[in-house]
């Protein structure tokens, strides 16, 4: 096949996708959708959960002080997962390697912040561990609507973009589930509460492999048909 054949192959194959598409939002535009989602979390966890025991004993800015700080931040991961959408605004590397450090330092440095406040803890509370899975599962609806706002476009590095996007529900769900829970000792946050918020960006980074893979699976076919 010469060069002008093949070219003229790519061109009738890009010709015939030609179709007319509504230009994507900024990216922090678009992760104003965080606002939805801290609403009906919040209300969720308020309603159902109920904030912490000793909310009065503890004060407004120790217990809403670190939460605000987590829902922010997670606003921040959100924007970064967005800018992967196109390729003209996609993030350095410095960016989303230093933003799990960066997150997790904040999150354990807002719980000690209350810890310092709050009293030890009635014996006979709930299992640590229902924790891990309330805040996985209070994150899973962000993960899934940042993912498909992701789809929407064309990520370079879907791994990368997933994995900020996983980071960014879980840093969502557990700066408000924290405003039920009464454990704010390190050992309990660390293992629990961070290690809830590390597997969602897990979860995040194994479907973007997943989205890579099937992406570089399809183009061979592609090029064939």
């Amino acid at each position: 096949m010469s060069r002008d054949s093949g070219f003229e192959r790519v061109r009738r194959e890009v010709a015939s996708n030609l179709v007319p598409v509504t230009p994507l939002r900024s990216p922090w535009k678009t992760a104003l959708v965080a606002l939805p989602l801290v609403v009906a979390t919040l209300s969720l966890v308020l309603v159902y959960f109920g904030l912490r025991s000793d909310a009065e004993a503890i004060g407004p800015w120790p217990l809403w002080g670190p939460a605000t700080l987590m829902i922010l931040a997670a606003y921040g991961a959100l924007v970064m997962a967005l800018a992967q959408r196109s390729p003209e605004t996609t993030v350095s590397w410095v960016w989303w390697t230093a933003l799990p450090v960066a997150v997790v330092g904040l999150q354990l440095g807002g719980a000690y912040w209350t810890y310092l406040q709050s009293q030890p803890p009635l014996a006979g509370g709930q299992s640590e561990a229902m924790c891990f899975w309330r805040v996985s599962l209070l994150g899973l609806p962000s993960v899934l609507i940042v993912l498909w706002l992701l789809s929407r476009g064309f990520p370079l590095r879907p791994k990368v973009a997933a994995l900020t996007a996983g980071t960014a529900g879980g840093v969502l769900a557990e700066g408000i589930y924290r405003l039920h829970c009464g454990l704010s000792h390190p050992s309990h946050i660390v293992t629990w509460h961070t290690g809830a918020v590390l597997v969602m960006g897990l979860l995040g980074l194994l479907t973007g492999l997943w989205w890579e893979r099937r992406r570089l699976d399809a183009w061979p076919e592609r090029a064939q048909g």
